[in-house]
């Protein structure tokens, strides 16, 4: 196969039909669908099956979990389940230009890149109203580019678009790289990390993936699993600095770490779950933010020096009105 399309599924038995009926009506001879349905405890898997009995020409596989193990380690599944030269991460409960997979296979097949990018736009679920779209600062546009991993990290770090969905990676350059334990924000985790393997890419300008803005998804519910993105972004911004050698790289995602923080602590108290949850919210913020082994003025120093004075006045004005405001904020 060129090009294996995977997708982790729980609980989206709403969403499925949709991209289902897409799929099919557009999918390529050297493309597959390759599904992992993490445990579904209603009828997701019921539809896949459905869908695969109903077109048994088409290249669709289904693995299927007895336990629940998160959209992380269901990524890491996938992609081991494959030997496509290509692979894309698809969600469940977005909507994809299938349209386009003709151009996109083309692209794969003449040009050959190590990933190719593409933009997306977001929208609302329920209204189907349009948020906002986004265009990526990859340049330029539509052409095969050579460049090092560190040029691919650094633009993807800055550009803060760092998904799974809006890349397809040559799969041979992913494989064994990371090692998809982190429960939540995977995409900040391990997407850029991903992209430093690169030594080729190629910006599709169109939009291809229409990404779904769900109430209960854990990055609109204020929950535990939230505090992961501050580990996601120290993590980063260890890896920008011990491995990529990247200072400005490094100095961004401690400055979005911070950010992160902070809307974690102003947000946690007017949330509705339970006084329990608040505690331990907290208490693992604050572990997970002491990680970053530098102090926010220290922070604001490496902005600064790495030419963001903007990030590190704003960096500086949420620290001293989070002193004020948050007792104990170190």
């Amino acid at each position: 196969m060129r090009l294996s399309i995977l997708v982790p599924v729980y609980n989206v038995a709403s969403y499925l039909s949709a991209l289902l009926q897409n799929l099919l009506t557009n999918l390529p001879a050297d493309m597959e669908l390759v599904f992992y349905d993490d445990a579904s405890t209603d009828n997701s898997l019921v539809q896949i099956q459905t869908f695969k009995q109903n077109n048994p020409c088409l290249p669709v596989r289904i693995l299927q979990g007895s336990k629940n193990v998160g959209l992380t380690i269901a990524r890491s599944k996938l992609l081991n389940s494959t030997n496509a030269e290509y692979i894309w991460f698809v969600d469940a409960d977005d909507k994809v230009e299938a349209s386009l997979f003709d151009r996109i296979l083309l692209i794969l097949k003449s040009d050959k890149p190590d990933v190719l990018l593409f933009n997306y736009d977001v929208f609302y679920d329920g209204t189907e109203q349009i948020k906002h779209q986004e265009k990526l600062s990859f340049y330029p546009k539509n052409s095969l580019v050579y460049a090092s991993g560190k040029q691919i990290y650094r633009t993807a770090i800055l550009d803060g678009k760092h998904y799974f969905w809006n890349k397809i990676f040559r799969r041979e350059l992913i494989v064994d790289v990371v090692d998809y334990k982190i429960p939540a924000y995977e995409d900040i985790a391990y997407t850029p990390i991903l992209l430093s393997q690169c030594r080729s890419f190629y910006y599709f300008a169109e939009t291809v993936v229409h990404y779904r803005i769900r109430n209960d998804s854990i990055a609109q519910k204020m929950g535990i699993k939230q505090a992961y993105g501050i580990l996601a972004y120290v993590e980063q911004a260890l890896y920008a600095s011990t491995v990529v050698l990247d200072r400005k790289s490094q100095a961004y995602l401690l400055y979005k770490a911070c950010i992160y923080y902070f809307r974690i602590l102003k947000n946690v108290e007017k949330s509705n779950i339970s006084e329990n949850d608040k505690e331990q919210l907290l208490k693992l913020s604050n572990q997970l933010f002491n990680l970053k082994k530098f102090s926010v003025w220290k922070i604001a120093g490496l902005l600064f020096r790495a030419g963001m004075l903007d990030k590190a006045v704003k960096l500086i004005y949420k620290n001293i009105c989070f002193k004020i405001n948050t007792t104990g904020f170190q």
